[in-house]
């Protein structure tokens, strides 16, 4: 049998789960899941406990729209998801139901407006990447090794340690332990061709 999932979440300004959870159970809600977070924190027990339930057929149901998602663009990727999966939502402030054709649309008008965004915002980070450019100034992280962290990532490499171990191990970014080894590789790769 489908089931109807609700989900609340408290907000800043709201601190009260009440009127939602009111809301929810008015609407027929099988099950709530209740987050009690604010802010940037990107941690969603209750969310992630409602997604390892969803099936095919079920229904996602939230009080308030963006109460979902802990950006636009997770509310945006969650509903998409949503979509591929076969799985239905319902926000009752819009009363969009995906269900519908007409909340079909609402949701792919949404999408656009997202990519639309994302689109017009790395047009803007690449003119003026290349206006920085032509004025002579350097684009990205300055250049250079950190050469203790060099000697870290090496000496994990000789010992076959792989790139997660090594930045789990010494606590140096992924990306730089990636970056070291890459530069490590194409050293050791040159020295055996040039012999």
């Amino acid at each position: 049998m489908n089931k109807i999932f609700g989900y609340a979440r408290v907000s800043t300004l709201d601190q009260n789960l009440d009127t939602q959870l009111e809301a929810l159970q008015q609407a027929g809600c099988h099950q709530i899941y209740q987050d009690k977070i604010t802010g940037v924190t990107t941690s969603r027990p209750a969310l992630d406990q409602l997604l390892a339930q969803l099936r095919e057929g079920d229904t996602v149901m939230v009080a308030r729209f963006f109460r979902l998602g802990r950006s636009r663009d997770h509310l945006i990727n969650l509903l998409g998801d949503f979509a591929r999966q076969g799985i239905h939502f319902k926000a009752l402030d819009l009363g969009v139901d995906s269900s519908t054709p007409a909340g079909k649309l609402v949701l792919q008008i949404f999408a656009a407006l997202a990519e639309y965004d994302r689109e017009s915002i790395l047009e803007k980070t690449r003119a003026g990447q290349l206006l920085a450019k032509a004025n002579g100034k350097h684009i990205g992280r300055p250049a250079g090794i950190d050469t203790e962290k060099f000697a870290k990532v090496k000496k994990a490499l000789e010992r076959g340690m792989s790139a997660s171990e090594t930045a789990s191990l010494t606590g140096i970014s992924m990306s730089s332990v990636k970056r070291y080894r890459k530069q490590i590789q194409n050293t050791m790769d040159h020295s055996t061709t040039s012999k």
